[in-house]
């Protein structure tokens, strides 16, 4: 199953700590690009720029 998602759920379930939830539900994560740019950017919360880099393949 593909879901698509915005920058929101993500950056929620990484600040309360869920994340894993949606390989566990989804059978795996892929996050679009201009996603990954808005979840890395400078003004993004910290926990959130940390796991994106360094988030898994």
């Amino acid at each position: 199953m593909l879901v698509i998602s915005d920058t929101s759920p993500i950056n929620y379930l990484l600040l309360i700590e869920q994340i894993q939830i949606l390989p566990r539900l989804f059978g795996g994560l892929t996050i679009p690009q201009a996603v990954a740019d808005e979840l890395s950017h400078p003004r993004a919360p910290e926990k959130t720029r940390i796991f994106m880099a360094a988030r898994p393949d």
